[in-house]
């Protein structure tokens, strides 16, 4: 029995081999036959972007006095980046109302 599940796994896996290189050779000639189709025209277009002031980095170091969990760490470069989120979309806000 084990006999013929390898050998039909084995035609199986054959099948789907040649069907594929089948089915790439087909796609890969199709993909090359020439059409004759004119090319649509190229529309040109520009973009203008206001300059924004670029924020700094400020490292924050975390001082571990006692033992300490990587869910508590975590929680305070999260609560970290939360606030300097904050502080950017404060600052962003402040110079829309300018």
């Amino acid at each position: 029995m084990r006999k013929i599940k390898a050998m039909m796994t084995k035609v199986m896996l054959g099948a789907m081999t040649v069907t594929t290189l089948l089915a790439t050779s087909a796609g890969a000639s199709a993909a090359t036959t020439q059409v004759s189709t004119p090319a649509p025209a190229v529309a040109e277009t520009s973009i203008s972007l206001k300059r924004q002031a670029q924020p700094k980095i400020q490292p924050t170091t975390i001082k571990l006095h006692k033992h300490v969990t990587s869910s508590q760490i975590s929680s305070q470069v999260q609560t970290a980046v939360d606030a300097s989120a904050l502080n950017l979309d404060q600052q962003h806000h402040d110079s829309q109302l300018k």
